[in-house]
């Protein structure tokens, strides 16, 4: 799926991570580490999905850098830089709002499949075709894009 993220451009949290956040990212490294104290980066976007961020594979990769795996204290400061226990919901429907300039709920169905196929994480026609059987066009040529997130979330 495409990933827009215009609520990262700042690259920082509005509110420090919790002691129960930290707590859970202790837990999670500890589940992933293949040693005490070494988190592979091979795990890493996974291990901070399971403490509820939601970064891209491009994100992943520039907090890893150059590095084989990571420390603790360097895996917390990464969680802490990233939105933590975002509403699928909501970012979908800010993702797709970027396309409904009237607020109809509505976008336009060739748009939607270009930037589907195209944009970040690219989907292959399958997928594609699945996703526009989803939510019939209309008459004017849109979709509404509701009837996806509600299917999302309806499958989680």
């Amino acid at each position: 799926a495409a990933h827009f993220r215009a609520d990262r451009s700042a690259g920082t949290r509005a509110m420090p991570l919790s002691d129960q956040d930290r707590k859970v990212c202790a837990e999670v490294f500890r589940l992933y580490e293949s040693e005490p104290g070494q988190l592979p980066t091979a795990n890493l976007g996974e291990a901070l999905r399971c403490v509820g961020a939601n970064p891209t594979e491009e994100e992943v990769k520039q907090m890893a850098g150059d590095k084989s795996i990571v420390k603790i204290d360097d895996f917390v400061a990464m969680a802490d830089r990233l939105p933590l226990h975002v509403s699928p919901t909501k970012e979908m429907t800010d993702a797709f709002s970027m396309f409904d300039a009237e607020g109809t709920g509505r976008v336009d169905a060739t748009e939607f499949r270009n930037v589907m196929g195209n944009l970040g994480e690219r989907l292959d026609v399958p997928e594609l075709e699945f996703l526009m059987r989803l939510s019939e066009s209309g008459a004017d040529g849109k979709m509404s894009y509701k009837e996806l997130i509600a299917f999302c979330e309806a499958n989680k």
